[in-house]
């Protein structure tokens, strides 16, 4: 018997208890909706303040009568239940709108990625199946540049003058539209409600599939978990496209009865006059968010605000106290998930730099299994099944895949995408795993620690190399504000060797022998070999760190502009990197 485990458990017995409510009022055999949600907290609430965005509000009541105006637009135009409708459009109470109405109109909403251009963007289209498209203003150019465009019914904000002939006026539909509530069609929890797209930084986007139990269960859940109530708001200035936003900060607030404030795109130096106007009180995050308001220099009202709270995801143990000393952030729960996947890790207790644990008595759901860098593949016994870790050993997490329980695997919309992120007959015959891709490590107490993306840690000189790990020493390197580690290749060796992308703090200039110094901390095979100085950091619109494009450029003086370092031993310390040593590394003639 683990008693530290049983301990730890009956201490979030309530965590169960509080699943179990929410499977029994929203779960595969529910009613409850987003729609039916909207409608029951417009009754209760008509005229409280729901939706916050930047100088705008909306009310309960208001949020409502507009969702039952979108939702009559998608019933004349025909949409019926089950059809994809596409939503292109920057945060906006009108994103919510268009979300709400897909709810109570029975439809499935594909939120596309605001930052999709050309090619990608026409694939997510054409893979989403929808025929009509809701699109603002600010991105409506992009939609109009596809050849296809033609093909789909576009519904756009703006004014009806300045937009082209084959557009239709979505402003001027919604304002004409019916405002009673429209007949709700046979929708359980079971029943698809949204798309929700891939980063796609390895290839197209993928569409995961979201049902409205994962949906109303998510907002029933964390309310309780957080302690969130209707005079809490929670601010989320990530894009709505992105679960983090829309699930933890809109279906909690929703919920709640509490408020829901954001704006049209995340600003560091907004952050805090942001939180001070609306008043409040929790904040979603990513990690990369809070190291961008780490950056900013120090101002004495930094603490002057109203937030006890913080929830999300990839906050970096080397930063965790820095950010809630300095911002005086009572309580931050981590979590750790995937929108296609059936793992949920959380945080609670805030141990520092944990993504957390799984639901209690659910700890036997997911595994830790050992894990080949160097083959890139998962380690299977001579009994042929998968090797599970022990404690402290880092591993793939996975899921096991089962019939019914809280957390079904729904994947894809491709079949063939959602059956390669399972392994089957992994630990016995017939069991299947859902693989999250992502290596962690877990202590005795059943609390995971996040250490690398598998794809992201590489082999050098015969031993694996975690980015994650070796990012979070780099970042204490005085000067620098955020690096992003990842492997290239050199002629003649085996493995990559470790390269990292440097922003430096406002006004910091590189200290070749500091930032030398501060890699000794970690052991000589996991030292980068290269650094190159970047102005600011290529991320995606959910501010993951993009390293596909750093790693193709690679090291070459002729092809990179950004100033670039070599480490030097004899100097200890990182000297600029000059084409005659480029030429002598590559040649084999500089031993490294």
């Amino acid at each position: 018997m683990n008693w530290r485990l049983l301990w730890e458990d009956l201490r979030e017995l309530p965590v169960l208890l509080r699943l179990g409510r929410a499977v029994r009022r929203c779960g595969p055999d529910g009613r409850e909706t987003l729609g039916t949600l909207a409608r029951e907290q417009a009754e209760r609430f008509a005229g409280r303040t729901f939706l916050r965005f930047e100088h705008k509000t909306v009310s309960f009541g208001q949020y409502n009568e507009m969702v039952n105006r979108w939702t009559w637009v998608l019933r004349q135009a025909g949409v019926s239940p089950g059809e994809p409708i596409a939503i292109l459009m920057e945060n906006s109470p009108e994103f919510l709108f268009a979300e709400g109405a897909v709810a109570k109109r029975g439809a499935i909403g594909a939120l596309l990625n605001t930052h999709l251009r050309g090619e990608p963007l026409a694939h997510v289209l054409r893979t989403s199946g929808a025929r009509h498209v809701f699109v603002d203003a600010a991105c409506l150019p992009a939609l109009l540049e596809l050849p296809e465009a033609a093909q789909y019914t576009i519904w756009a904000l703006g004014s009806p003058s300045g937009l082209p002939p084959h557009v239709e006026p979505l402003e001027s539909a919604v304002a004409s539209a019916d405002t009673t509530e429209p007949e709700l069609p046979d929708i359980q929890g079971r029943h698809v409600f949204l798309y929700i797209y891939t980063s796609g930084t390895t290839g197209f986007p993928k569409a995961a599939v979201v049902r409205h139990a994962r949906f109303m269960m998510g907002g029933l859940g964390l309310s309780a978990l957080l302690g969130i109530g209707s005079d809490d708001v929670m601010y989320a200035p990530l894009p709505l496209y992105h679960g983090e936003s829309n699930f933890v900060g809109f279906s909690v607030a929703l919920r709640a009865g509490g408020g829901f404030a954001s704006r049209r795109r995340f600003s560091a130096s907004a952050f805090l006059d942001d939180v001070r106007r609306h008043g409040a009180t929790a904040f979603v995050y990513v990690g990369e968010l809070c190291r961008y308001l780490l950056r900013l220099p120090p101002r004495p009202d930094d603490r002057e605000h109203s937030l006890r709270l913080a929830v999300g995801a990839g906050l970096r143990p080397e930063i965790w106290e820095a950010f809630q000393q300095r911002f005086g952030i009572g309580r931050i729960v981590e979590m750790y998930g995937a929108t296609e996947g059936n793992i949920a890790l959380i945080n609670l207790r805030g141990r520092v730099g944990s993504v957390g644990r799984a639901h209690p008595f659910q700890h036997h759901r997911l595994k830790l299994a050992r894990y080949d860098v160097e083959r890139g593949e998962l380690v299977r016994g001579p009994d042929g099944f998968l090797v599970e870790c022990a404690v402290g050993e880092v591993g793939e997490l996975l899921g096991r895949i089962t019939r019914g329980g809280p957390m079904p695997y729904d994947g894809y919309t491709d079949p063939e995408a959602s059956e390669r992120k399972v392994v089957r007959n992994a630990f016995e015959p017939g069991d299947a795993y859902f693989r999250s891709g992502d290596l962690l490590r877990r202590d005795e107490d059943y609390y995971y620690y996040f250490v690398d993306r598998i794809g992201d840690t590489f082999r050098w000189k015969g031993e694996n190399v975690s980015t994650q790990e070796v990012a979070s020493i780099l970042n204490r390197s005085p000067g620098v504000s955020e690096t992003n580690v990842y492997g290239v290749t050199i002629p003649g060796h085996d493995g990559r060797a470790g390269m990292a992308a440097v922003v430096l703090l406002p006004g910091a200039e590189f200290d070749g022998r500091a930032f030398y110094a501060t890699a000794e901390q970690l052991p000589s095979y996991a030292r980068p070999l290269f650094v190159r100085l970047v102005p600011e950091m290529n991320v995606t619109g959910t501010l993951k760190q993009r390293k596909l494009e750093l790693q193709r450029q690679g090291y070459d003086p002729k092809v990179v502009r950004d100033p670039l370092f070599v480490r030097d031993d004899e100097a200890r310390a990182y000297v600029p990197l000059t084409p005659a040593t480029y030429a002598a590394i590559v040649s084999g003639e500089r031993k490294i």
